[in-house]
């Protein structure tokens, strides 16, 4: 058994694979952590909190991610990032398809109403069997429009929401120094769904998956629970799983092509937006953040000294990304 510690809040992580060692960089305070193959060496014979001290003047990395404003992007660099847009998101796409199904209901709607007026106005003035069968289609035309228009606002909706939230962690990912390499939505080939965003730079490679949720929500360990009524419900596909699975794709992709990843930090992240949610419990093998606290975490991250292997893996992953 070996050990994380964080040694601002006096914690410390049992970790059994390297695996897990990988994945758990910082504790939720923002503070790195350390690694000991035993629980006293991080003692060394100096009181903990000296200790500390000494360690975060000589990383210069501290950063309380708790005093970052909720409602404005960290302003990490003035210079603007260079972009290149390969055309719509996958989620971008889906919400997009949604609202065009709602704009074909509310023209049928409209057709169908014009329809039932001048057939019903024509109808009052000659009794005609045509004008009869005219009124009922665009009484059915407007009650079809109607269906759809509901139909897509309910179908639509989660993707709607999702595409929100990734504008708005992306936007937040901007602010990152030009030394980061910032991807959204990556489709790496071979591989099942699509990756919101993968951040490449000094301090390593980042996976992220946003999630736009409303409601009350506790994470303890790799167990979310949802409280709807007042009651807790356990979600058995949640986010943490996702991004453990588009991890694994990552290192498998990179491994693939030629890219070993032994060594180096590769991390998986939930940004979150959510307006009640609280991590009762550090999940294993990543971190669930919220949006505006994903570029400090990143740059707080260990310096990764392979940048050989960083250069090459955003070049294979370019192609993939929109």
């Amino acid at each position: 058994m070996s050990y994380l510690v964080c040694y601002k809040c006096d914690i410390y992580y049992e970790v059994e694979t390297e695996e897990e060692i990988r994945g758990l960089t910082h504790c939720e305070c923002g503070e790195k952590l350390y690694f000991f193959e035993n629980l006293e060496d991080s003692y060394s014979g100096a009181d903990r909190e000296s200790l500390y001290e000494a360690l975060s003047q000589a990383d210069d990395a501290f950063v309380d991610i708790g005093e970052v404003s909720a409602t404005e992007p960290c302003e990490v660099s003035n210079k603007q990032r260079e972009k290149i847009a390969n055309g719509k998101t996958y989620t971008q796409k889906k919400a997009s398809q949604y609202e065009q199904i709602q704009d074909h209901g509310q023209l049928l709607i409209y057709a169908g109403a014009l329809i039932f007026i001048i057939s019903f106005l024509a109808l009052l003035t000659t009794l005609n069997f045509i004008y009869l069968i005219l009124t009922l289609a665009g009484v059915l035309l407007s009650f079809y429009g109607n269906k759809f228009v509901n139909e897509s606002q309910k179908e639509g909706y989660s993707w709607q929401k999702g595409n929100e939230g990734e504008i708005i962690v992306a936007d937040y990912l901007d602010t990152l120094p030009e030394d980061y390499f910032v991807f959204n939505d990556v489709k790496l080939p071979g591989k099942g769904g699509n990756i919101d965003h993968i951040v490449i730079g000094p301090t390593g490679i980042y996976v992220i998956e946003t999630k736009n949720y409303s409601g009350k929500y506790r994470i303890k360990g790799n167990e979310w629970l949802y409280y709807k009524n007042g009651q807790p419900q356990e979600i058995k596909k949640n986010p943490g799983i996702q991004v453990r699975k588009n991890t694994q794709d990552l290192i498998s992709f990179l491994n693939e092509n030629g890219i070993s990843t032994s060594g180096s930090w590769i991390t998986g992240l939930v940004a979150l937006i959510c307006p009640d949610f609280r991590v009762l419990e550090t999940p294993q093998n990543y971190r669930v953040l919220l949006p505006q606290t994903v570029p400090e975490y990143i740059m707080n991250g260990k310096k990764e000294t392979n940048t050989e292997l960083l250069g090459k893996a955003a070049m294979e992953l370019e192609p993939y990304s929109v």
